[in-house]
């Protein structure tokens, strides 16, 4: 074999080399690239997921908070109604003459 035949083998096989490492290369890029796009599509799903756990739990707690606060004002207005009635219970009315007057003046007031 001549030297410049064994040059051209030598060239031949290092082109060979490069091309069979930019093959591996290409193939690890595309397999990161498939890789990072499920990572991608996971994550996407998991806030997806995650933002609609949290709209549930948002309105579970207003509703929560609706019950309470109608609770709570159905308990205020019946204290109110009962204290209400009671007052009127226990407000008596003793009329002295100048009452009696002033009241039969309001009363006759129109017929006058």
């Amino acid at each position: 074999m001549t030297s410049s035949s064994k040059s051209q083998e030598e060239y031949i096989n290092s082109l060979r080399q490069i091309k069979e490492t930019e093959e591996k290369a290409q193939e690890e890029i595309e397999n990161n690239r498939k890789q990072v796009e499920q990572e991608i599509k996971k994550l996407q799903d998991d806030l997806e997921n995650a933002m609609e756990l949290a709209k549930q739990d948002g309105e579970k707690m207003v509703e929560k908070s609706i019950e309470e606060s109608r609770g709570k004002a159905l308990a205020e207005s019946g204290r109110i109604i009962n204290d209400a009635a009671n007052k009127s219970n226990s407000i008596s009315f003793k009329p002295d003459k100048q009452a009696i007057r002033e009241i039969m003046d309001i009363l006759f007031s129109e017929v006058r």
